[in-house]
């Protein structure tokens, strides 16, 4: 793991040059860090870099995507293999990323985007995941999706939606563009896309945020991010 100290002010150089919380995720996590974990229960079984990370620095909080879930109330799932996964973040979407606690993946952290497919590795470490993270606040870049496109649900949403309205004009599926799209999308007001989440780190039906992929269409829509309704916290942060 990284110097604590490096990574704390690392993080308060990004909270610093992030008033408004405009970064992915940082409205939920806020660049604050939940307090260490002194449990030498919890901690047993965690590798190293992960283990010294939740003693050092957090137990959770500030961290990548929409951040480290609490990890005193996290419970680790049986992934590939039959060998013991452990949630630590919510990459959006329902998605989760998860540290490998046995076999020969251990130490590593995958994507566990079941509902559609994916389930890989992201890094090979739980210290250069974060380091990944910190590395990309400094350099303005947006953190790596790890999802292929048009594979979410609020894509598939959205290209129903435009095939409606495609129909509804009478013009050929695709076509719409221009100021046509534009009104069209103009119809979509704060709240109008539920997208749905589910294990490990929701309950079916929880409503969830998206994820960086869909959130970059978003965006190269001109769509507000509002469209889609607020989600709620991952389990493992719930009061």
């Amino acid at each position: 793991m990284s110097d604590p100290t490096t990574l704390r002010e690392a993080i308060a150089a990004a909270r610093a040059a992030d008033p408004q919380l405009r970064r992915f995720g940082a409205a939920r996590h806020r660049y604050a860090l939940a307090p260490p974990i002194v449990d030498d229960a919890v901690l047993a079984g965690l590798p190293d870099d992960l283990a010294a990370f939740a003693r050092e620095v957090g137990g959770g909080g500030a961290g990548p995507y929409y951040g480290c879930v609490q990890l005193n109330c996290a419970q680790s799932i049986s992934g590939p293999g039959g060998h013991a996964w452990l949630p630590v973040a919510h990459l959006g979407c329902g998605y989760a990323a998860m540290v490998v606690l046995e076999g020969p993946a251990r130490g590593q952290v995958w994507i566990d985007a079941h509902a559609i497919g994916v389930v890989a590795p992201m890094h090979p470490s739980f210290t250069a995941y974060y380091i990944d993270w910190i590395d990309r606040l400094a350099h303005a870049r947006w953190p790596e999706s790890f999802v292929p496109p048009g594979q979410c649900t609020l894509a598939n949403a959205l290209t129903g939606y435009l095939g409606y309205h495609e129909q509804r004009l009478g013009v050929p599926a695709g076509s719409l563009a221009g100021d046509a799209l534009a009104e069209v999308l103009a119809l979509l007001g704060p709240g109008s896309i539920e997208m749905i989440g589910g294990a490990p780190l929701f309950a079916d039906g929880d409503f969830v945020d998206p994820c960086v992929r869909c959130l970059r269409m978003l965006d190269g829509l001109g769509l507000d991010p509002r469209v889609v309704k607020p989600g709620g916290l991952p389990i493992p942060d719930r009061p």
